[in-house]
């Protein structure tokens, strides 16, 4: 496994592995083990909350459905969850420039459009899929890869209670500070 054809099928597919918006959290964790709790995204309430396997996080909603997905690759190596053994992450080397990921896309049959260019920085997004790839243009004479991420899922999430009820076991348990 090298980490641009992960990339590569993430821009085509919006999937890295089981990890995609609108997959369910409980099924994800039946076969990764459970995720490490980053934390919630607004102090005054649980839900949304941020989990991880290695450098790829997704934000999962109250009713444990995956909301995005993002991989961070700004580091030497990106550590993404392991297919053959659960709980455990892979390290690949993923100092990646603009040029190696649109010939993977390309390779990949994946379509895509440049994002408008701040300072900075330069970046582009995969088509149907919307995953978006940014890349820091002030680290070399190319731009490297500095992650990609996808856009929320969009859905109809359970009340409160309902979802209270659905999970009665407080799945999965939130991590004490």
């Amino acid at each position: 496994m090298e980490a641009l054809d992960v990339l590569a099928e993430f821009g085509a597919t919006g999937r890295v592995g089981l990890l995609h918006p609108g997959a369910g959290l409980r099924g994800v964790a039946a076969a990764y083990g459970m995720p490490w709790d980053i934390g919630r995204i607004d102090k005054r309430s649980r839900w949304p909350h941020l989990y991880s396997y290695g450098d790829v996080e997704f934000v999962v909603c109250r009713c444990r459905i995956i909301t995005s997905v993002m991989v961070q690759t700004w580091r030497r190596t990106v550590e993404l969850p392991s297919e053959a053994r659960s709980g455990e992450v892979i390290a690949l080397p993923s100092r990646l420039t603009f040029v190696q990921v649109t010939d993977a896309l390309a390779a990949a049959n994946c379509h895509w459009e440049p994002l408008k260019p701040i300072e900075g920085q330069c970046g582009l997004r995969t088509l149907p899929q919307r995953v978006d790839f940014t890349f820091v243009t002030d680290d070399g004479p190319d731009p490297v890869l500095h992650g990609a991420s996808t856009w929320a899922h969009e859905h109809a999430c359970m009340p409160s209670a309902a979802a209270d009820a659905a999970f009665a076991d407080d799945f999965p348990p939130e991590q004490a500070d």
